[in-house]
Parts: structure tokens; C-alpha cells; sequence
């Protein structure tokens, strides 16, 4: 079983499962758009998460890590433009 979706910059790729040849563990990797004119997430950003915890704990350190680079961006775009 090999399932991809995309959903704007972001999608995951579902692999393994009962539908495999040889059965193994199903798992998700989450990718992300290498440039905007990919028309498919197409570079992974994430170890084979294999529970739903798993995923869960992934979302939450990327949404805190790109929280926290926003911040920084907003202040060095303020520091460049009081120059």
C-alpha cells in the first residue's frame, strides 16, 4: 500500500501495511514542497511515524519550531527596517 495526499504545501506518503507484498508495520512520513512549483509535497521533514502519538508529537515540536522562527523573523525584519 503506498498512499499519497497533499493538501496546499504539505502531505504525508502512507506506506506498508496488510496490502504489502511482504507485510510490514504501516507508517505516515510527512513531507513538505521542495519549491513552489512542485505540484506534490515531495521533501520529507519527518522520521516513519508509526502511531497516532507518534504523529501527534511531531505536529506539536513543528508547529512550536516554526512558531519560534516567526518570532525571530519578525524581529530581525524589525531591526533591518530601523536601521
Amino acid at each position: 500500500m503506498h498512499l499519497e495526499a497533499t493538501t496546499g504545501r504539505f502531505g504525508f506518503h502512507l506506506a506498508g501495511g496488510k496490502d504489502e507484498a511482504h507485510p510490514t508495520s504501516a507508517f505516515v512520513q510527512m513531507y513538505v514542497k521542495s519549491s513552489a512549483l512542485s505540484r506534490v509535497a515531495d521533501l520529507a521533514i519527518s522520521t516513519h511515524l508509526m502511531t497516532a502519538g507518534e504523529i501527534d508529537q511531531f505536529i506539536r515540536e513543528a508547529v512550536a519550531a516554526l512558531e519560534a522562527l516567526g518570532v525571530e523573523a519578525k524581529k530581525a525584519l524589525a531591526a533591518a527596517n530601523s536601521n
